[in-house]
């Protein structure tokens, strides 16, 4: 197991900003309003060769509002099974009353911590810390996480009080999976059911999850990581600055995975603001399957899953490759489907065409189409190659390539996906010219 280290604190005391920091990134959302961070971030990062586990929790409050009672809950459930806490404090606020509290906590559940104290910038704030020694700790690290101040001093920590990792047999490579959709169409709920915990907080509020919420899952020696984003709304409905930051992180997820999972609510249906993500998604090339969530409110003439496939592509047109899977999140419903797809759609994004066989297949396909003619030349072809994987890509060499139709372009695609079952993931095909006739 990888030791798992939790950064646990007040809103506002740099968690996220101490978080990158260790990691070595900009992983987490940074924004000077308490309550930014709301979910269990978590990332993996490295000491001396040794490899470590690190979560960023949400502010620990005790207003009692809906976000920060669950955010509570999801501290407290962290605390308990991490093999070290690293307890943040403010060094300009001082001490506050939810830092007893917590401390409290950490030691009913007596586990091994580190007091931190952050924001000390400069060497004069130092007189700051006798403060501190009223929790009743002894050893302290005084740090300033913004500028990178006595951060080796906490590795060094880390790297000293925390054992080795053991080995294991797990596959190094594993599939990016970013689940995306509109607000509120069930995200969370399913990485919850896939986890069989509650990693992302689940509300009925619209636009609960700021941030993008890793989960690593190990199924059958394979790993999986999958991306929990923020909803995309239309630009219109974007009110507050921190949303602005979660829908860019969205988008950054979307183009760095490897497959994008798209959630549709049965009971909405597909929207305007559905295809402007599923053209985000295409646009990005990557492969993507999508799932329609909340089974039982599907229309019992949309029961049949060719027709309701058939329904679904005549609203998304851009992405007729995606695959499709009613699940329920909430229920669990064909949750392995998601992972059978998920590995089927690894095989044929890493696929490696025969050059020979290609080449064949192009001549044949030629011959059922009527050409494109330009100044008098019928379209000729040449060859064909692929040039790429993951995702897959084919470049075609020909008389002319300029002014295409794209009917023609079209039925390129759908015959090369339909030759080499290619179907759930996006692929790149382009016509060059080799030279003049």
């Amino acid at each position: 197991m990888i030791p798992l280290i939790s950064i646990v604190g007040r809103p506002n005391v740099g968690k996220s900003t101490l978080f990158n920091r260790l990691v070595g990134i900009r992983h987490s959302i940074i924004f000077k309003e308490p309550g930014s961070t709301r979910d269990l971030l978590s990332k993996r990062f490295i000491i001396n060769n040794k490899e470590y586990e690190l979560i960023d929790s949400g502010g620990f409050d005790k207003n009692k509002d809906l976000y920060p009672t669950l955010i509570r809950k999801k501290i407290i459930e962290v605390i308990k099974k991490s093999n070290l806490i690293i307890f943040l404090l403010d060094g300009k606020s001082g001490l506050q009353k939810e830092d007893f509290e917590l401390i409290s906590l950490i030691r009913k559940e007596n586990k091994s911590m580190v007091t931190v104290i952050n924001k000390i910038d400069y060497k004069h704030f130092d007189e700051n810390l006798p403060e501190f020694y009223k929790l009743g700790e002894s050893k302290m690290i005084s740090i300033s996480a913004e500028h990178d101040r006595n951060i080796t001093e906490l590795k060094d920590f880390i790297y000293k009080n925390i054992g080795k990792v053991k080995s294991n047999e797990v596959e190094d490579y594993y599939s990016k999976i970013a689940i995306v959709g509109k607000p509120n169409v069930g995200k969370s709920t399913l990485i919850n059911k896939i986890a069989a915990e509650e990693i992302s907080i689940v509300s009925e509020k619209p636009g609960t999850t700021r941030d993008a919420v890793n989960l690593e899952i190990i199924r059958n020696k394979k790993k999986y990581m999958f991306i929990d984003t923020a909803g995309l709304r239309r630009k219109s409905k974007i009110y507050e600055k921190v949303e602005y930051y979660s829908t860019s992180r969205a988008i950054d997820t979307i183009q760095n995975s490897n497959i994008a999972v798209f959630m549709i609510d049965s009971q909405l249906g597909p929207s305007k603001q559905d295809s402007k993500i599923l053209n985000l998604i295409k646009k990005n090339n990557k492969a993507v399957i999508i799932l329609l969530n909340k089974s039982d409110l599907i229309p019992k003439e949309l029961k049949n899953n060719e027709r309701l496939k058939e329904v679904i592509l005549q609203y998304f047109p851009q992405i007729n490759y995606a695959k499709i899977i009613v699940i329920s999140a909430l229920e669990g419903k064909n949750i392995n489907k998601i992972f059978k797809e998920i590995d089927e759609i690894e095989i044929k994004l890493n696929f490696k065409v025969n050059i020979n066989n290609f080449n064949k297949f192009l001549k044949i396909i030629i011959e059922k189409y009527s050409v494109p003619v330009q100044r008098g030349k019928r379209f000729k072809i040449y060859y064909g190659s692929q040039t790429k994987t993951n995702p897959p890509e084919f470049i075609i060499f020909s008389n002319f390539a300029k002014n295409l139709p794209n009917p023609f372009r079209k039925f390129f695609e759908r015959s090369i996906r339909n030759e080499y079952g290619l179907d759930g993931i996006s692929f790149k095909l382009s016509f060059r010219t080799t030279r003049k006739e």
